[in-house]
């Protein structure tokens, strides 16, 4: 770390310090006048909770109509109503879902005190179809929702019963307007929000910025993130003041459950399941042969008296171990540039293998309730993952020589062309050609063996603080979120990647017409499935002056990339109810956060085998091309294996030059802080609600990576880690700006249960670390070199959002919106430069990536964005007898996009890379006694991954559509114990890209069905 960052980062808690004395000593003022007019008043403070189970009803409506007051619980439960006139008073209590309830009080004598439980408004006709804590789930949503200022969608993960995977991720991906990307085991990673690119989808937890295990520093994984820890998910579109503005398509807001809230003294609930795949299909062997995967959460809960006072001490534990087992099975295909109706298939890569991935959740959150005025809260929540055996086998027959043969006098293919003529989208034949065939300009097979093991950790603790003061309401919290993730080639350096090439040129025949069966066949030259055939050749000879070793075809790496984030962020929020005659709430807060991110490789290494030599005969598991071309063996060694046999200098020679500049080649240092001020006011005029406000950050950024500045030669210093050290400069990049935010938020209640918005709302989006960073991203399927670029923008957006709201008497809503996304200085992650990357070893990438293009992100224009959403939900009680236990959901988001670039709209329709133009998700629920049942689906329209080209729409590449279906069934045996058996992906689809039409399939993921039992309960 530099002594600059390390000292920035040492005055943090300073900032904080002196942003928390500024806006307590304005709190003090104020407070100093808010006792006066108390002592002329009385109070009415309460609690108001759900009779059937007890539990706290949040965001409950208190209103005094007399009064024209109103006020909302908290997450305990509790309300206070401060300057109460003395007298009789009509106190008149209002939730989704529930009954009215209503309440006279006398406050002459001093402070009431009330404790309302509300009646489920259809607890007659549907006790025996619903659960009570599903039922109170919605109607959290609902209320939540309502009486927000802006745009927003809340969900209660109570109302989605048991989820299959019980990931954060798999309920957001129900939710209106929401995408989701997948990673390598096909769980749900990041989610998009309308659409828009997940690297701009902010990720808090309780309103806070919270660090993942992986992403770019700006959201987070969500794979790793477990359901039971949370009560609450918010999608937010509307951006107010009072929260981050670094989020272009919108923030997610896990919310966990206060103690408190309970009315028990003691609770525990489990959740004991296991998941598995049923061998129905024969794409999945490995992992029906695989043993059952288990998912254990509890959590204990309970309300304690301390110090005099009652039930003023709560305290929740919870905790989770999942095993999943996943299997990898891709398919890569890449096609001729052309947009003729044929292409001919150049290249073919089957990636399959199998990980385990052990997933460990721990959250602890002590709430403390001193006074009545003050909530102290400490939380703490710790992710860990673990994968000890990722294991995968890369097959890949391909030819570098992409030009067609021409044919003799007699028809027969001649010349340097590989390329038979006649080939088709779905068969292309391969030759070797007549005249100047190498191993490197014909068919080759390339085998990539590789074990790698991963472990993530991700620790986050927070501090806060609430005190209610009637008028006055101060809230200040502290946190710090750190993650480290470490991927190695095996736990103890055992294993790696083996990398092993067909020494002569083969010929072949590509053909996909099953693509579950024979795709390659061998026509010609060295039989792929004898290890003979993989003896190393010289790739590269010596280079006395920059390369100290001869390049051979059979390569080992073994590599260790280390990355830790570390979060500091502290806010403090300071409202104030003015006593005017129309409601008014002035409110004003700052917040910091500081983002350090370090990613380093300290120990990678590379071996070359000597000619003719093979290092074991140990091999991977089958592999999925093996099992689609059944008969022999193909010679996939076990990296396991190999790795002993590397100290032998008879076999292998060390690049140590490769361990050197690896030092400062994958060496990157990055760290940001944001400083934010806000004020905003909230405002009621009869059924109209007025927020309106600004914002303002300060982001400064410090980048720390290494390039290379010369060349020394060998023999000037042959020592590797000096030479490196000679040849390799520090590269420092700052950067700082100051933007403003405002926005404005209606809400008019048009009747009782329609509801109007309208939202006009600013945002940005900042480059990304890979997009920024003067460091190297490769891609071999695309064939592609992107180099980072430090002279980004930020990404900023104008957003409007319209919606009606109607809310159903019982429970649900129907819910219709438009919006607008203007964006400037619109980022393109991926333009061609035009270059390519030269041969040799001295082409600037250590003689690597040969002919691959070499691409950037830039500023390139502006964009518009403009959908609509529609949302359905209701519980179906209207219909007679057993069918009063329907639950039915459905919602659909459509955008359409245009790109201005260079002054031209050159992007319309849906062309912007990474923009969903269209998804849909439909869910049905039933309950019938102890019986309920579960539907959902999921579909993803087709997008670009890459910003559209006109000028050359061969290289177009699109995501294709995807819909995924879910179901699910439990029996309640008692109270305490529900049985449960979900089944996820039944239809058995998986990610898939193309290149220019769908003919060309790109690239395919075989994801299969997995199957989930268990029991659940509480008691």
């Amino acid at each position: 770390m530099s002594t600059k960052i390390a000292t920035r980062l040492s005055f943090l808690p300073v900032r904080l310090l002196r942003m928390t004395t500024s806006l307590l000593s304005l709190s003090a003022i104020l407070f100093a006048l808010t006792p006066v007019a108390h002592a002329a008043n009385g109070q009415i403070s309460g609690t108001v909770s759900s009779k059937s189970t007890g539990n706290a009803l949040q965001g409950a409506s208190v209103r005094l109509p007399g009064l024209d007051r109103t006020t909302l619980t908290d997450n305990t439960g509790r309300f206070v109503l401060y300057d109460v006139p003395a007298g009789s008073v009509e106190v008149v209590v209002s939730y989704e879902g529930f009954t009215n309830a209503t309440q006279s009080v006398d406050v002459s004598a001093g402070p009431a005190t009330l404790a309302v439980e509300m009646q489920s408004s259809d607890v007659i006709t549907l006790e025996k179809f619903t659960v009570s804590t599903v039922k109170e789930g919605q109607a959290l949503s609902l209320t939540e929702q309502r009486n927000a200022a802006n745009v927003k969608n809340v969900t209660a993960f109570d109302e989605w019963g048991i989820l299959p995977t019980q990931n954060v991720g798999e309920l957001a991906s129900r939710l209106p307007g929401i995408t989701f990307t997948t990673d390598e085991d096909n769980l749900i990673n990041n989610i998009s929000i309308r659409g828009q690119p997940a690297d701009y989808t902010r990720l808090n937890i309780d309103g806070m910025s919270s660090t993942g295990v992986g992403g770019n520093g700006r959201n987070a994984t969500l794979h790793s993130f477990s359901s039971s820890l949370y009560e609450q998910i918010e999608i937010i579109n509307g951006q107010t003041p009072d929260k981050r503005a670094d989020s272009l398509g919108g923030q997610i807001n896990l919310k966990t459950k206060s103690p408190l809230a309970m009315k028990e003294k003691r609770r525990f609930n489990y959740n004991v399941s296991g998941r598995f795949f049923p061998s129905t299909s024969d794409r999945n062997v490995p992992l029906a042969n695989s043993n059952i995967g288990p998912d254990i959460s509890g959590s204990y809960t309970e309300v304690f008296d301390v110090f005099g006072g009652k039930r003023n001490l709560g305290l929740v534990i919870n905790g989770s171990y999942q095993k999943v087992i996943n299997a990898h099975d891709w398919d890569t295909m890449l096609y001729q540039n052309t947009t003729n109706p044929d292409a001919f298939m150049r290249d073919w890569t089957k990636r399959s293998g199998l990980n385990t991935r052990l997933l460990e959740a721990f959250s602890a959150r002590l709430d403390y309730r001193w006074r009545d005025h003050t909530k102290i809260s400490a939380r703490f929540q710790y992710n860990h993952g673990d994968e000890p055996t990722f294991h995968y086998t890369f097959v890949n027959p391909f030819t570098s020589n992409q030009t067609v043969a021409t044919l003799d006098a007699s028809g027969v293919p001649t010349g340097t062309g590989a390329i038979v003529p006649g080939f088709t989208t779905n068969r292309t034949q391969v030759r070797i050609p007549s005249t100047g065939a190498t191993a490197t300009n014909a068919g080759q097979m390339l085998l990539n063996t590789i074990l790698v093991s991963f472990t993530s950790r991700n620790p986050t603790s927070t501090l806060a603080f609430e005190h209610d003061f009637g008028r006055l309401k101060i809230e200040h919290a502290y946190r710090l979120s750190k993650t480290h993730f470490d991927l190695v080639h095996g736990r103890n350096g055992e294993a790696g990647q083996l990398t092993l090439r067909t020494n002569a040129p083969i010929g072949f025949i590509f053909d996909n017409t099953n693509r579950n069966g024979r795709v390659f066949t061998q026509t010609a030259g060295p039989d792929v499935y004898n290890p003979a055939s993989y003896n190393a050749f010289l790739v590269t000879a010596a280079n006395t002056t920059t390369v100290p070793v001869a390049q051979t075809s059979v390569i080992f790496n073994k590599r260790s990339l280390l990355q830790d984030k570390e979060e500091k962020s502290g806010k403090i929020d300071l409202s104030y109810a003015l006593d005017t005659k129309f409601p008014i709430t002035l409110k004003a807060g700052v917040d910091t956060i500081t983002l350090d991110v370090w990613r380093r490789n300290p120990n990678a290494r590379r071996w070359f085998a000597a000619v003719d030599t093979l290092p074991s005969t140990d091999l991977m598991p089958l592999t999925e091309f093996e099992r689609q071309h059944p008969g022999l063996r193909l010679p996939v060694f076990n990296p396991k294996s190999v790795s002993p046999t590397l100290s032998d200098p008879t076999k292998w020679t060390e690049d140590t030059n490769f361990t050197a500049t690896s030092l400062y080649t994958n060496n990157l240092r990055w760290k940001e802080t944001v400083d934010s001020g806000y004020v905003q006011a909230t405002g009621n005029v009869g059924r109209l609600t007025v927020l309106a406000g600004v914002r303002t950050e300060r982001v400064k950024l410090d980048t720390v990576t290494f390039f290379r500045a010369r060349t020394t030669a060998i023999a000037t210093e042959p020592d590797h880690f000096k030479r490196a050290a000679l040849d390799f400069a520090k590269s420092t990049g700052k950067g700082k700006y100051t933007k403003n935010f405002p926005s404005v938020h209606l809400a008019y209640n048009i009747t009782a249960n329609l509801k109007a918005r309208a939202s006009w709302s600013s945002s940005y989006g900042r480059p990304t670390q890979q997009q920024m960073l003067p460091t190297v991203t490769f891609s071999d399927s695309l064939q592609r070199v992107t180099l980072g670029n430090p002279n980004l923008r930020p990404q900023e957006s104008e957003n409007i959002d319209l919606k009606l709201e109607y809310y159903f008497k019982n429970s649900g809503k129907f819910t219709v919106s438009v919006f607008r996304k203007n964006i400037t200085d619109y980022i393109s992650g991926a333009v061609d430069t035009g270059l390519k990357v030269e041969d040799g070893p001295d082409n600037g990438f250590d003689g690597l990536y040969s002919g691959y293009s070499i691409y950037g992100a830039s500023n390139v224009g502006s964009a518009r964005v403009d959908g609509y959403e529609i949302d359905y939900s209701q519980r179906l009680g209207f219909l007679p007898g057993a069918l009063k236990g329907l639950t039915l959901r459905a919602n659909y988001t459509h955008l359409k996009t245009e790109g201005m670039f260079a002054g031209t709209t050159i992007l319309s329709g849906s062309a912007l890379a990474n923009f969903i133009p269209e998804a849909f998700n439909a869910g049905l629920q039933y309950n019938y006694r102890k019986f309920s049942a579960s539907f959902d689906l999921n579909h993803t329209g087709k997008f670009p991954i890459l910003n559209f080209s006109s000028t050359s729409p061969g290289t177009n590449i699109f995501a294709g559509n995807l819909t995924t279906m879910n179901m699910g069934l439990s029996y309640r045996l008692r109270p305490e114990a529900t049985l449960f058996i979900n089944a996820t992906n039944i239809t058995e689809q998986g990610r898939s890209h193309y290149n220019y039409d769908t003919t060309r399939l790109r690239q395919l993921l075989i994801a299969p069905m997995a199957i989930k039992f268990g029991v659940t309960g509480q008691f």
